[in-house]
């Protein structure tokens, strides 16, 4: 089985640098040769909920999905911290297009795969992350199921959409210090623990994630891969069957 991952893309405009390189990462040599494609949150930088205003704004993405599944490949999404709630919204571009659901499959937790005899997890990674109290509460807020239905059934797009952009501008300058800076050996370490700690818990020896922001490729007594910030690294993680390999989006695109 050939796969790539993905994460912590924070598309925010249809025209933006985000969206640019992950279509180029889609468009790729290693995708077209993979079985599956691998979206480990924060593809988006805001998308909060069913709403098809999103399906709308973001289409040019979208359709590239959908002519990957009807390619024959198989898309396994992960909510993230800034895209979550939204499976309404996968079903319902599944239903119009005629795709059975087991073709884009919606992970609101980890999962764990025997990858060639080793188990190995995929998460966003904010799962995974220690020494971070303020965080997980925040997360047990935004990912309850009072926001769900408030997301999904009762706020209006534009509402959500307001609100949404001002907790990620908040979150953003929140985090400035510990995650934008992408080589910050304090996130980079901190996460490497946190690998250790999910191989203990999940009973797994590799992990691949994404959140901290930071490229990471950890080998101790199993593989830890992060491809960091995407815009920035310009690096995802390709699995050709025998063995890993963080690939870099070869044509820049300023």
């Amino acid at each position: 089985m050939k796969f790539v991952c993905i994460s912590d893309v924070h598309i925010k405009e249809p025209e933006d640098l985000a969206t640019t390189l992950f279509l180029a990462f889609l468009r790729s040599p290693q995708t077209k040769e993979s079985q599956i494609i691998f979206l480990l949150g924060d593809i988006f930088d805001l998308l909060v909920g069913g709403h098809q205003e999103y399906f709308e704004k973001h289409s040019v993405v979208f359709e590239e999905l959908i002519g990957l599944i009807q390619a024959g490949k198989k898309i396994v999404q992960f909510e993230g911290n800034h895209d979550f709630h939204f499976k309404k919204l996968v079903k319902m571009i599944l239903a119009e297009k005629g795709i059975p659901e087991q073709n884009w499959s919606y992970k609101h937790k980890p999962l764990v795969l025997d990858i060639n005899g080793n188990r190995t997890l995929f998460a966003h990674g904010d799962e995974i992350e220690i020494e971070n109290i303020n965080y997980k509460i925040y997360k047990t807020f935004i990912r309850s199921l009072l926001i769900k239905v408030l997301a999904n059934h009762i706020v209006p797009f534009h509402v959500v959409d307001n609100i949404g952009k001002n907790a990620s501008k908040k979150s953003r300058e929140r985090n400035v210090k510990s995650y934008s800076d992408m080589s910050n050996n304090h996130v980079k370490d901190k996460f490497r623990r946190s690998f250790l700690f999910a191989q203990k818990k999940y009973k797994v020896r590799d992990v691949i994630c994404g959140h901290s922001h930071c490229l990471d490729n950890y080998n101790k007594n199993g593989l830890y891969l992060n491809n960091g910030f995407f815009p920035g690294t310009r690096t995802f993680t390709f699995f050709n069957g025998f063995e890993y390999s963080q690939v870099l989006i070869d044509q820049l695109v300023d």
